[in-house]
């Protein structure tokens, strides 16, 4: 809900940004474009980052998993070995 209030803003901005612009049109396209460029690409960034934070989150919980299926399966043996003996 808060991004698209957000983009809302944003797409306001712009709006009244090129109606009272001091440039020709020529070079108000261009100021756009390039401000699309800078947010496109700070979107990327972004991304790449939360891409970045979520294979190293997934990484940490399969080796914690690895690690307490191992833990257990120790237990496990050493449970049956008393049994055994």
């Amino acid at each position: 809900m808060h991004f698209k209030t957000f983009l809302n803003g944003v797409l306001v901005g712009v709006l009244l940004g090129v109606l009272f612009a001091p440039d020709s049109g020529e070079e108000t396209r261009k100021k756009l474009s390039r401000r699309a460029q800078g947010i496109k690409d700070s979107y990327d960034d972004l991304a790449d980052d939360v891409a970045s934070t979520y294979r190293k989150a997934k990484n940490k919980a399969n080796e914690f998993v690895s690690r307490t299926k191992n833990k257990f399966n120790n237990m496990q043996d050493e449970t049956e070995s008393m049994y055994d003996a």
